[in-house]
């Protein structure tokens, strides 16, 4: 059995270095577009807060320092109705509330896990493993989330063994007594696959490895063996035969789940990690358009020719689909400073321009790929529609 966990765990563990070097890669090319720590970075921080959380109440709560929240608008003119819109930030959506919850139970699953990798093999025992489960409410609600099914079986199997009795050796059994024992099952285990012990042990429990130890004694009669052994002696070769033999075993079997585990709470968190970051871009452009969003009168002062030219603007709010004029194809603002692209057949324009007066002004300059350059200079002419 021992032959064919070493080529297994090769195997695992390449796809995990790489898994990782591929998330390596993937977040270097997206660094420019994080507006907040990097996942990974997140639970470095973090792991305890988030090694405690219990519910999805708690998790939205941590949520919050991470997805930062949307600078309050700038108020309107005293004279002008403010927006709806612009008054007050929409709730999370459901849908991204449950991509926060589920974010967060991947990433404590990933904490739980590298905790139980941390244990040296040889220092294994059954009085081990009741150090590394979290609390009941904790295994509860990551249990709640279907992605990560493969965790529960792990804690089950964990939980089972660490409540196996653990006794004292027996300084009356002989040597030569566990020595048949012990061969006798070995023999067996090794006639059988190699997952025998771990599908018995999953399936009956710690009665079940119990009652199949005991067999040996049912099958011999009294005079096969060297001398009478009494229960508590038949219980220490039991016990000797368990840590002995199967709790490597058992142990293996764990790490190889732990493995599976983890790359699959890697490509959970991952994956609801980039719902959230598209949302919370999302939302940072409707904010933007949000400020911009309304009628206003434009000066172009073109450097080339010292032509002004004068026209009214409008800008759409996010939900409006069907704008009057041609839109900007980017909106970012940062603070006061607005940076607007536009996109037509020709050509693109930029212009970087500031909003002032409670967002009533705007003033700043423009390029254009065809030659053109010069200044801008706005003022609102109405607020954005409903």
């Amino acid at each position: 059995m021992s032959f064919h966990l070493p080529r297994k765990w090769l195997t695992i563990s390449f796809f995990i270095f790489l898994y990782f070097f591929n998330l390596g890669i993937l977040s270097t090319a997206h660094a420019q577009n994080v507006s907040f720590d990097h996942p990974w970075k997140l639970l470095e921080k973090h792991r305890q807060n988030i090694l405690n959380i219990s519910s999805d109440k708690e998790a939205l709560k941590f949520g919050q320092t991470f997805i930062p929240h949307q600078r309050p608008t700038q108020p309107t003119p005293t004279h002008r109705k403010p927006s709806r819109g612009r008054q007050a930030s929409h709730p999370i959506p459901q849908e991204i509330q449950t991509s926060i919850t589920t974010f967060l139970a991947a990433m404590a699953t990933i904490g739980y896990v590298q905790q139980f990798r941390t244990v040296p093999e040889a220092s294994v025992t059954a009085q081990l493993f009741p150090q590394i489960f979290p609390p009941d409410s904790e295994l509860q609600w990551i249990f709640s989330k279907p992605s990560l099914d493969g965790f529960k079986d792990f804690v089950r199997f964990q939980k089972a063994l660490s409540s196996w009795p653990k006794q004292e050796p027996e300084g009356g059994a002989q040597d030569n007594d566990f020595f048949q024992f012990a061969k006798f099952y070995d023999q067996i285990a090794l006639n059988s696959d190699s997952q025998m012990w771990i599908r018995l042990f999953t399936d009956l429990g710690v009665q079940g490895l119990q009652s199949r130890l005991e067999e040996y004694w049912q099958q011999h009669a009294p005079q096969d063996l060297q001398q009478p052994i009494s229960d508590s002696q038949k219980q220490s070769s039991i016990q000797h035969y368990v840590e002995s033999r199967l709790f490597p075993i058992f142990h293996a079997h764990l790490l190889t789940q732990a493995l599976q585990i983890e790359v699959q709470a890697y490509d959970v968190a991952w994956n609801t990690w980039h719902q959230i970051q598209e949302w919370q871009q999302q939302e940072q452009t409707n904010h933007a358009m949000m400020r911009l969003c309304g009628t206003w009168k434009w000066i172009i002062h073109n450097h080339q020719n010292h032509g002004d030219h004068k026209t009214t603007m409008t800008f759409i709010s996010p939900n409006q689909s069907t704008p009057s004029q041609v839109q900007p194809s980017s909106i970012l603002i940062h603070g006061d400073t607005v940076y607007l692209k536009w996109t037509f057949p020709q050509g693109i324009q930029e212009d970087s321009l500031l909003l002032s007066n409670r967002d009533s002004r705007l003033e700043g300059t423009f390029t254009n790929s065809l030659g053109p350059h010069g200044s801008i200079s706005g003022n609102r002419l109405s607020p954005c529609r409903d």
